[in-house]
C-alpha cells in the first residue's frame, strides 16, 4: 500500500511508539488520528498538533473512517482488542 496525503490514518496507541508515529507522519503532512486509554494523552497530542483529533472510545465510526490503522499496543494489549 502506498501511503499518500488524503488517507485517513488511525493510531490506536499514544505511547513511546505511537506517539512517534503520529509525530513522523504528521511531520510529512499525513491527518492522523487516535484511539488511547487516556484522554491527557489525546488532549496533550492535539495541543502539540500531533494528531488531529482522537478518543478514548472505540467506536465503529471512528475506526470505519480510517483507509489505515497501525497498532502501537504491547502484543496482549493487542489481542484483547482485536
Amino acid at each position: 500500500m502506498k501511503l499518500n496525503k488524503d488517507m485517513n490514518i488511525l493510531i490506536v496507541g499514544l505511547g513511546l511508539l505511537g506517539g512517534s508515529y503520529a509525530k513522523a507522519l504528521t511531520d510529512k503532512g499525513y491527518n492522523i488520528s487516535a484511539i488511547t486509554k487516556l484522554q491527557d494523552s489525546i488532549d496533550f497530542a492535539i495541543e502539540n498538533s500531533v494528531i488531529t483529533d482522537g478518543t478514548t472510545a472505540v467506536s465503529k465510526e471512528t475506526v470505519g473512517k480510517a483507509d489505515l490503522i497501525i497498532f502501537a499496543l504491547y502484543p496482549t494489549v493487542l489481542i484483547k482488542w482485536i
